[in-house]
């Protein structure tokens, strides 16, 4: 990522710190660690990202894509997706699916995303913990009918975000990180199939992997 870049990605945070997320975008580790169920499997695949920032994910999913799959990439604000559109997808490893129209940009919120489009893989780096429970709850559920029966969710969150925000949080702003890690506690427990912790990383993240099976079932 250029020195440019760079610095929209942590002006985006500095101004939304609820829709950027991060002071600085995913690692090369992190990044790879997220596409692996991906880059594992040999079959056609759908796969939407979520979150996409600047494309710090997006740019490993290029080299995956085979001569069939099929790629979304969802970002709500529209220089991030500007950038992925015009940095990340004029790389030669997009080109043949970007001309072959397997490659979509979609500037929306991940709320508005339809179930009629299903997806092998969901590959997320939203900061859930900056969300109220609300939109935490509404994107996990369209997540979870957006993906196909044994379809698997990635994501990740920073090393013991939750109990230190709590810890330095007061108030209202406490109760809702509490709520939030409820939440993604109970999800993690119910779908959580595996996880690993990137050190390589600023700062250290685990990347989850959930699997809802039966997705048109109860979550």
């Amino acid at each position: 990522m250029s020195l440019a870049q760079s610095w929209r990605f942590f002006r985006g945070c500095l101004r939304e710190p609820r829709v950027v997320g991060a002071l600085t975008p995913s690692s090369r580790s992190l990044a790879l660690a997220l596409c692996e169920p991906y880059r594992t499997y040999r079959a056609p695949a759908r796969v939407l990202e979520v979150g996409a920032g600047t494309g710090a994910i997006t740019k490993h999913l290029g080299p995956l894509l085979k001569p069939r799959d099929e790629l979304d990439v969802c970002e709500i604000k529209p220089d991030f997706a500007e950038v992925i559109e015009r940095d990340v997808l004029r790389r030669p490893a997009f080109m043949p699916a970007v001309e072959a129209g397997r490659v979509r940009v979609l500037c929306q919120p991940v709320q508005a995303l339809s179930a009629e489009h299903q997806y092998d893989f969901v590959i997320s780096a939203l900061p859930f913990t900056a969300f109220g429970l609300d939109d935490v709850r509404t994107i996990f559920e369209v997540i979870r009918q957006c993906l196909k029966p044994n379809g698997v969710f990635s994501y990740f969150e920073y090393v013991g975000i939750r109990r230190t925000t709590r810890v330095l949080s007061l108030g209202r702003e406490r109760a809702r990180i509490r709520s939030v890690s409820e939440f993604l506690n109970q999800r993690i427990r119910s779908h959580q199939f595996a996880r690993r912790t990137i050190l390589q990383n600023v700062p250290p993240a685990h990347a989850r992997y959930l699997r809802f099976n039966g997705t048109n079932g109860a979550p």
